[in-house]
C-alpha cells in the first residue's frame, strides 16, 4: 500500500487517470479535490508506483468544523481497479480500510462482489444502492444545449442557512445529514433557482468527489427548466476549469437521462453504492 503525497506523483497520477476514463472518473475527481484545496482531506492510495493496477481515493472518518459545530464524515472509498487481486489485497489492509460502522463505497458493479465478500468476513451488513450509471461530459464542445435560460426565475447559490431545507429531501445521510449538507454548501460548488422573494425552490450540489448530486425541485416549480439551467451553470463552471463533469443517474430515471444525453453527456459504467453497518437495519 502506497499513499501518494508528492505533487509530482499526484500530477502524474492525474495524467494516467485521464487516460483511463470513463472507468476512473470518480477517483480522478477525488484527485482533483486533493490537488486544489483538499478541504475534505482525501488521500490517494495505490498498490504500487509509478505503475499501478488499483487506486483508491478515500477519507477516513473525521470531524470537520463548520461554523461553531463539527460534522462527522463517514469513511468513504472510491475505487478504480484493473486487477481484482490487488484490489482485494488493498481492501484487506486494516491500515487502509477500518471495517466498521459508517463505511461507504462507490464501486463499479464488477468490483462490488469483492467489497461484499470482505465486509461479510468482517461481520458487517451491506446495504446496496445500485442501478446507477455514470454520465460524463468531457469538453465544452459536448455541451450541446442552448445558452439561453429556460427558467424565468433567477439562479443563485445556496448558503449554510439553507442546509436544513436541502437535507429534508434526502434520507441517506443519517442524523448527521444537515451538517454534511452544510459542509458541501460552504466548501463546494452549488447552484439554486430562487423565487421572487429570494427563497430557493430548486437546487443542485456537488460533493467532495465533484459529482453533481442532491438535485431537487419543489413540486409546484417542476417542468419549468430549472434543473436544466442549474446543470448548465455548474457544467460550464467545471468544464471551464478543464475537468470532466459527471453525475450518477438511475437506469429508470428517463427524464434526467434524456436531459443528460441532450447536454452531451456520455454514459459510463454501471455503479453500486455500498454502505456498511454492524447489523441489519
Amino acid at each position: 500500500m502506497i499513499i501518494l503525497k508528492a505533487f509530482k506523483d499526484l500530477t502524474l497520477m492525474k495524467k494516467i487517470l485521464y487516460e483511463e476514463l470513463p472507468q476512473s472518473i470518480r477517483v480522478l475527481a477525488g484527485l482533483r479535490h486533493i490537488l486544489r484545496n483538499n478541504v475534505f482531506q482525501l488521500k490517494m492510495c495505490v498498490d504500487s508506483w509509478p505503475t499501478f493496477s488499483t487506486a483508491i481515493c478515500y477519507h477516513q472518518k473525521q470531524n470537520m468544523q463548520i461554523g461553531s459545530s463539527f460534522v462527522k464524515l463517514p469513511h468513504n472509498y472510491s475505487i478504480f481497479s484493473k486487477n481484482q487481486d490487488t484490489l482485494r489485497s488493498l481492501l484487506s489492509d486494516d491500515k487502509l480500510v477500518k471495517w466498521k460502522n459508517e463505511i461507504e463505497f462507490g464501486v463499479s458493479n464488477h468490483h462490488s462482489e469483492i467489497v461484499r465478500e470482505i465486509a461479510s468476513l468482517r461481520g458487517l451488513h451491506v446495504e446496496e444502492n445500485g442501478g446507477y450509471h455514470s454520465y460524463i461530459n468531457y469538453s465544452p464542445e459536448k455541451l450541446e444545449m442552448p445558452d439561453r435560460k429556460m427558467s424565468t426565475l433567477a439562479t443563485s447559490t445556496l448558503n449554510e442557512s439553507h442546509a436544513e431545507l436541502v437535507a429534508q429531501q434526502f434520507s441517506s445521510e443519517g442524523s448527521n445529514k444537515i451538517n454534511i449538507v452544510k459542509a458541501y454548501i460552504k466548501h463546494l460548488p452549488n447552484c439554486s433557482v430562487v423565487d421572487e422573494k429570494g427563497h430557493p425552490v430548486s437546487w443542485m450540489l456537488t460533493d467532495e468527489f465533484h459529482c453533481l448530486r442532491m438535485a431537487y425541485t419543489q413540486p409546484k416549480y417542476r417542468r419549468n427548466g430549472h434543473y436544466q439551467d442549474m446543470m448548465l451553470t455548474l457544467v460550464r463552471e467545471r468544464i471551464s476549469e478543464g475537468f470532466p463533469v459527471y453525475c450518477y443517474l438511475q437506469k429508470d430515471n428517463v427524464a434526467s437521462i434524456a436531459l443528460a444525453n441532450k447536454a452531451g453527456f456520455t454514459r459510463g459504467e454501471e455503479t453500486t453504492f455500498m454502505y456498511m453497518s454492524t447489523s441489519e437495519k
